[in-house]
């Protein structure tokens, strides 16, 4: 099966009371409290660094989203205080961890209160190196250099700039991709526990011992039942890796697709399951212009025999595959971005026919925006084995530059989803499953996980959340509600 992804851009409307929002009234009352080191607003610069400067959201979708003011905690105790006071206030809030998701308002709001996490980073493990803690606001990359020297590590992410918390939650029951999922499982399989802020101010530990329904829920849940603010990983052993990436020319598409699905097949026997491969079509201006293969294997290997039809296959444009650890394979898998973006999210079997055929429609779908500012596009084809599932996806997106082209863009991005769904439907080949992280906003993301688990997930949500904040004041992500019969 594959999974795949593409993003666009959504606002948030405002309400107000007398000519002033209730969002700015709440934010005036932090002043002058304990919490008013905490607090900023548009003209500091501090926020302005949260924002859109070295500390700020990956995607220009949500750097042109602007609170009221915005509250930068950095213990769990202030983040409780925090939701409290917003929840009786009934002030409309955002919450951001890594703030890399890509579509405006999923982790911002337009002039109300931004709960910003970036400041809680702490990475800490456990004496007999089994747990390690961290923060919501960390970055893999800085995960993966604490651990990499002590030859540990946990069920992370990919690109080294993505918030660990983001990733983590995801995508309901499948939370996370990482190169460690055919032998560990995905993200949200390697949480032993969650610290989670409650709607009311409470803060409970959420684990298979303890609040047992939350803990599942919060695998891959989203913000829809707490903020997390603390992720306890289980923690392994982990010595070097033999990765990197191959340039292809776009010429060997149908090749290196062929290749694809023979790996996946491979994988999913559990032939190796230490290896993985993501496969990146791309375009730009002129086109489909090369393929990468992003080959990673969890052993310091070189060239195991279930990757030799990736290092075997020829003409290659480049090939920096070399022995390394998880903190320099992150870094060169994590883009900078001062762009807007656009993506999808769905789902499908292991068929390179349909892979070859996606790549069709998007070279139709794609042509008509080619010529827009700063313009490029990608076709990412992610394995997911029978492995992972137990313990795939495709993912597209376009980047670009004006919000002017941000309807034409979003547009497109729509159309080719839903062709892109239909066609795959008639082949019998559609598996229904949306991967959270990468989806358009307008998706039905927690409808795609079936009727018990969404049902499921209502049923946690009213036990801990009872007035139902993170439904109600909290826009942005994918709600529980927003699913067939959703209707509060």
């Amino acid at each position: 099966m594959y999974f795949v992804a593409f993003g666009v851009f959504v606002f948030v409307a405002q309400g107000s009371v007398y000519g002033e929002t209730m969002e700015r009234s709440a934010c005036s009352r932090f002043k002058s409290t304990p919490l008013e080191s905490i607090l900023s607003f548009p003209a500091s610069s501090e926020f302005q660094n949260e924002q859109s400067g070295a500390g700020g959201y990956w995607s220009n979708n949500e750097r042109d989203v602007t609170p009221a003011c915005r509250l930068t905690p950095t213990t769990s105790h202030q983040v409780a205080v925090v939701v409290a006071k917003l929840a009786r206030s009934r002030c409309k809030f955002a919450v951001r961890g890594g703030g890399h998701m890509f579509w405006a308002g999923a982790a911002n709001i337009e002039d109300g209160v931004t709960i910003d996490l970036s400041h809680m980073i702490q990475i800490s493990v456990s004496q007999d190196q089994t747990i390690t803690a961290v923060g919501p606001g960390a970055r893999w990359q800085d995960v993966y250099a604490e651990l990499d020297p002590m030859d540990l590590s946990i069920v992370g992410g990919r690109a080294g700039s993505v918030g660990v918390s983001g990733l983590t939650l995801g995508a309901e029951l499948l939370g996370g991709n990482s190169y460690f999922a055919p032998r560990y499982g995905i993200a949200c399989d390697g949480v032993a526990s969650y610290k989670v802020v409650l709607a009311n101010g409470q803060t409970v530990i959420a684990s298979p011992a303890h609040h047992p329904d939350l803990y599942k829920a919060l695998r891959g849940g989203g913000n829809n039942f707490g903020i997390v603010t603390q992720f306890n990983f289980r923690t392994f052993q982990q010595r070097k890796i033999w990765a990197g990436f191959i340039f292809h020319p776009s010429s060997t598409a149908l090749e290196n697709l062929q290749r694809l699905q023979d790996f996946n097949t491979a994988s999913g026997t559990g032939v190796d399951n230490y290896a993985t491969n993501n496969q990146v079509h791309q375009w730009d201006a002129n086109g489909r212009s090369l393929i990468i293969n992003i080959v990673v294997y969890t052993k310091p290997e070189t060239d195991p025999p279930i990757l030799r039809p990736f290092t075997a296959l020829h003409p290659q444009l480049s090939n920096d595959l070399r022995i390394t650890n998880l903190s320099d394979i992150v870094k060169e898998g994590t883009p900078t971005n001062r762009q807007r973006n656009a993506w999808a999210s769905f789902s499908f079997a292991n068929n390179a026919t349909i892979l070859a055929q996606v790549l069709e429609f998007a070279d139709e779908a794609f042509a008509p925006i080619q010529n827009i500012t700063g313009f490029n596009a990608f076709c990412s084809f992610q394995p997911i084995t029978k492995e992972i599932i137990g313990h795939m996806r495709l993912n597209y997106g376009v980047g670009y530059n004006d919000a002017d082209d941000d309807e034409q863009v979003y547009a497109i991005s729509k159309a080719l989803f839903e062709k892109v769904e239909a066609y795959t439907r008639s082949q019998g080949q559609h598996e229904d499953f949306m991967y959270m992280n990468y989806a358009l906003p307008t998706q039905q993301v927690i409808a795609s996980y079936g009727k018990e688990n969404v049902d499921f997930l209502r049923t946690v949500s009213r036990r801990y959340d009872r007035r139902q904040v993170f439904q109600q004041l909290v826009p942005g992500g994918f709600k529980l509600y927003a699913a067939p019969g959703g209707n509060l």
